[in-house]
């Protein structure tokens, strides 16, 4: 799998995991349900709670008031999975 695949990959399942866990997601601050999203590494998170192979964020941006609220891809696919 080439690079832009496994990009492609990985955007579809961290999309589909928090399509499971929040099904009915909205914007905590205004309520519209119209994202940007992004995905890249923080090194920001808690340590002991990621490693280097696991700090993956899921970042989403609403459209409408620009609010910002974060996964940490590893715990939404666990999340998924239960």
């Amino acid at each position: 799998m080439n690079e832009a695949e496994q990009w492609s990959d990985e955007v579809e399942r961290a999309r589909s995991s928090l399509q499971s866990r929040f099904p009915d997601l909205h914007c905590l601050r205004c309520g519209k349900d119209k994202f940007f999203m992004r995905i890249w590494s923080d090194d920001s998170l808690v340590p002991g709670l990621v490693n280097e192979d696991n700090d993956r964020v899921l970042e989403l941006i609403c459209e409408n008031c620009g609010y910002q609220e974060k996964h940490v891809v590893s715990l939404l696919d666990k999340s998924a999975a239960a």
